[in-house]
């Protein structure tokens, strides 16, 4: 799991004056036990409560999950390496540019302020 605090979630829900309970009653959760594990990153939360949470605290979901989007980015970006590894004898052919291309993109993507 990444840093093990995601400040971000925790500060906007903070700024917007809502309490744990009171994200948890919106996103239809039992309690507010899952948010906490959401601002600890203890639990990833599924793609309808992230998009949630983007609508109850008027933030990308990026921005609110900023740890966890970093380490996808980097898998992606691991991944697209191996990828274009393994492809590597496509290179010369002229109908795969446009796929090899954007795996290159991906691959080589700049690390964001959390990567470093």
């Amino acid at each position: 799991m990444p840093d093990p605090s995601n400040v971000q979630f925790r500060a906007l829900r903070r700024e917007t004056g809502l309490v744990q309970e009171d994200i948890a009653f919106l996103l239809g959760l039992k309690g507010p036990s899952s948010v906490s594990r959401f601002e600890r990153l203890t639990r990833e939360p599924d793609i309808r409560s992230a998009f949630a949470c983007e609508h109850i605290l008027g933030a990308p979901t990026r921005t609110l999950f900023e740890p966890l989007f970093v380490e996808v980015g980097r898998m992606v970006r691991a991944r697209a390496h191996e990828r274009l590894n393994a492809l590597s004898t496509l290179a010369h052919d002229i109908r795969h540019v446009a796929r090899l291309t954007h795996l290159f993109k991906l691959a080589e993507q700049p690390p964001t302020l959390f990567d470093v």
